[in-house]
């Protein structure tokens, strides 16, 4: 009779823990269903619920590490559960739960099989958890991206449209002024027309770059070494890099990659970054532009270095972006890097840009073979 007593004592004891178990998983469940868009604030609350599915909910705490962040408490002991949070197939966490230093007898410290059971479904739990907040956020980005091509090409049409208004009155303004200025012989007016004629041509400038930016410009394609065209373009800013004490240093491929793209439209792209770079150290009088050139069996890569002052993180959001500068409306016009990006994009290729204030930029022009 004893012994049926114990077995029902045990088995209502088992009982009761399953019980527990199942409730906590569910709850564990609803959490991350009801705070499936904020994975911070649903990975703190199953951590909290965890413990409740424990035989000893007092006496436990957890730790979960993901890549380089931790929740929870720090591990201590050496009596620890532990389960693995995968991700696309790839260990990206561990999920751990360990005795705290609260009084419990040291015959009691051990974990259950259940419970590495339960821990391993938690885990599985979180993991689709990080799969959701993956996706999300891919789909975020690629929703953006579709908004900015949408907003790219509208203004496209609508600066190809601006180019070409311009473009006519422009000719005239300029074509008079120098003409009147061939014959004026008054100091004061002949300034005058100058200014005239130098408003004309920044003028003229900026609705060249408006055609570029609607690829409007005509392309001319041929196959060309990259390593040539790095080399032409840098020669031709020469005087700027003295000025400012400048050292460009080359790192280029020895293979000399060669690729099909329109060389006058790929000289407008290094000519804006080198320039940008140039502006970002004239302050400090010199620095150093490393050029550097890279292929590979899929694609040809052209990195551009400076030692410069740097871009902050906010201003990288709008650095493709027409009309966005740093710079004076005298000095810069905003379309440089977006007429940059146009071409680079029409060549089928990416530009991307790494940078921290204070520690220079490096732009990649990335072109598929």
């Amino acid at each position: 009779m004893k012994n049926s007593a114990f077995n029902t004592e045990q088995l209502s004891k088992d009982l009761n823990e399953r019980v527990k178990e199942i409730e906590c998983l569910y709850r564990i469940s609803k959490i991350s269903f009801e705070d499936r868009d904020n994975l911070s604030q649903a990975l703190q609350r199953i951590i909290s619920e965890i413990p409740s599915g424990w035989q000893f909910p007092l006496n436990v705490e957890v730790n979960l590490k993901l890549n380089k962040t931790d929740y929870g408490n720090p591990i201590i002991g050496n009596i620890v559960q532990e389960s693995s949070i995968m991700l696309n197939g790839i260990a990206v966490g561990v999920l751990s739960i360990f005795f705290n230093k609260n009084d419990l007898p040291e015959a009691d410290r051990k974990f259950l099989k259940e419970e590495q059971a339960l821990l391993d479904q938690i885990a599985t739990e979180i993991s689709r958890l990080l799969d959701y907040d993956k996706r999300k956020n891919e789909e975020r980005e690629l929703q953006e991206k579709l908004r900015q091509t949408d907003r790219l090409k509208l203004l496209g049409e609508i600066t190809a449209g601006i180019a070409h208004e311009l473009n006519t009155p422009l000719g005239n303004i300029l074509g008079y002024s120098q003409l009147l200025q061939s014959s004026e012989f008054d100091s004061q007016r002949k300034s005058d027309l100058t200014k005239v004629i130098t408003s004309a041509k920044h003028a003229t400038e900026i609705v060249k770059k408006l055609m570029f930016f609607s690829c409007e410009m005509p392309s001319n394609y041929k196959q060309i070494n990259l390593n040539d065209l790095v080399k032409e373009s840098v020669g031709l800013l020469q005087l700027q890099l003295r000025k400012n004490n400048i050292k460009v240093v080359y790192l280029l491929d020895d293979n000399e990659p060669i690729m099909r793209v329109d060389p006058i439209q790929m000289n407008q792209v290094l000519f804006n970054i080198i320039l940008n770079s140039v502006d970002a150290m004239k302050e400090s009088k010199q620095g150093n532009i490393e050029v550097i050139t890279e292929m590979t069996e899929s694609f040809v890569l052209i990195k551009i270095k400076d030692t410069g002052t740097g871009i902050s993180k906010k201003e990288q959001k709008s650095l493709f972006k027409p009309f966005y500068t740093t710079k004076s409306r005298s000095k810069g016009t905003g379309l440089g890097l977006a007429v940059s990006h146009g071409i680079v994009k029409a060549h089928g290729g990416e530009i991307e840009v790494e940078s921290d204030s204070g520690k220079g930029t490096t732009f990649s022009i990335i072109l598929k073979r």
